[in-house]
């Protein structure tokens, strides 16, 4: 289990809307981490979360990152905080699988091939936000341009995908 006391286990436990529990968590999980921009990373977290209109997948947009970048973090402690199956299936789709050797590319075709089209979403808010150009802008031009040239080409397929299914965010 992640390092927090019992005491703090079993308060989040005991907070019933999954929103609620899942901003509590990353407000913890998070709260001396900064992004690339030197902005608390929980803004990121509420940003992408709030691009969502399914509760689950807004719940799932808050934990998007909580197993990717928190060590001793896993599915089974997101479980012991009573998250559903759901969000954790979510959460799972959109983490970068560290025992596989993949490339950006091939982790945003197997988010697609999924065929689950909250995952899409979930993903989509996720590259909008880390390619948002007033973002970018505060970093340095190499890292800007890395990053823009990372996410633009994966952003522009999980739009056609939704926009093929007639879904948006």
């Amino acid at each position: 289990m992640i390092k927090l006391d019992n005491y703090k286990i079993q308060e989040l436990i005991n907070i019933k809307d999954d929103y609620e529990r899942a901003y509590q968590l990353v407000s913890i999980l998070f709260q001396n981490i900064c992004d690339k921009e030197g902005e608390p990373y929980l803004n990121h977290l509420i940003r992408v979360s709030n691009k969502l209109s399914n509760p689950n997948t807004r719940v799932a947009g808050l934990l998007h990152d909580t197993i990717e970048d928190i060590p001793d973090l896993d599915y089974d402690d997101l479980r012991k905080l009573k998250f559903n199956e759901e969000i954790i299936e979510l959460v799972r789709l959109v983490t970068k699988d560290k025992t596989k050797k993949q490339n950006y590319h091939e982790r945003i075709t197997k988010i697609i091939e999924s065929n689950n089209l909250e995952a899409i979403k979930l993903k989509l808010s996720d590259i909008q936000d880390n390619c948002n150009l007033e973002r970018l802008s505060k970093l340095d031009e190499q890292t800007k341009n890395r990053l823009y040239n990372k996410y633009k080409d994966e952003l522009i397929r999980l739009e056609n995908i939704l926009q093929e299914r007639g879904e948006m965010l």
